[in-house]
């Protein structure tokens, strides 16, 4: 799950669950369809508590049960199964629902109500100071540091999914942020490359044979990594399978 879905598809959705508990915060998002109103239903959903909370839950996941097939309700359930009775339940709701394909990517930006769900993925991240819950945790959840830390500003489906710039055997990801660079390369046989700042290289699936242009030698084997150092300047590199590379 990965940034807030358009306002329109968000009430259609509650319009269409027809959950009485939750029915002033829909009425209330419905005459302000806008990023204040947005913030208003997340942050009131968020603070449903006691009785109410669960009567709201339990008329979701009725409701889910008569939607098979349907990816956003079949995740529901499935969530349903490890969260039983958090209110993060409904993210599926708020939130795009995005299955990646093995080689796609996507960013996922700051200030942005974002999950892993299920599946195994490569995550690159930047320095950060905090991490803030919004649900389907047993954690503390401090709403109002949350919604003070968010944009709630809706995302277009086709902007979240990133389109590889490919060159010489390489796919250079566009990471819109100046804190580091993303790139996989396929199939290479002593590729030079230049070292201008630490980086790390992942062995997605075959080994990685490193030599430096002072003879040292290394081979990195499937699902391990390697730290180079920005004094190492540059080094080559064979591989007959994937491997990602994270640098500046």
């Amino acid at each position: 799950m990965n940034g807030f879905r358009p306002h329109e598809e968000i009430l259609k959705h509650f319009n269409t669950l027809d959950i009485s508990e939750l029915s002033e915060l829909v009425t209330e998002y419905n005459s302000e369809p806008n990023s204040a109103g947005l913030e208003q239903f997340f942050v009131g959903l968020l603070k449903l508590e006691g009785d109410m909370k669960c009567r709201a839950i339990d008329a979701l996941l009725s409701f889910a049960s008569n939607q098979q097939g349907d990816e956003t309700f079949e995740l529901i359930t499935w969530l349903a199964e490890r969260y039983p009775g958090d209110i993060g339940l409904f993210a599926p709701l708020i939130l795009h629902v995005l299955t990646l394909e093995p080689g796609q990517a996507m960013y996922l930006d700051a200030c942005t109500p974002h999950a892993y769900c299920k599946g195994t993925g490569l995550e690159i991240m930047a320095n950060s100071d905090n991490v803030l819950r919004a649900g389907l945790t047993p954690k503390h959840i401090d709403v109002a540091e949350l919604a003070a830390c968010t944009v709630f500003e809706p995302k277009r489906r086709e902007d979240l999914l990133s389109t590889p710039h490919r060159e010489n055997g390489a796919e250079h990801f566009l990471v819109p942020v100046k804190d580091f660079k993303f790139s996989v390369y396929v199939n290479q046989h002593q590729r030079e490359l230049s070292v201008e700042t630490p980086e790390i290289l992942f062995a997605l699936d075959e080994p990685v044979h490193l030599m430096h242009e002072n003879g040292e030698v290394a081979v990195l084997e499937r699902g391990h990594s390697m730290f180079i150092p920005a004094f190492a300047k540059r080094y080559s590199v064979s591989c007959q399978g994937k491997f990602a590379r994270a640098y500046c």
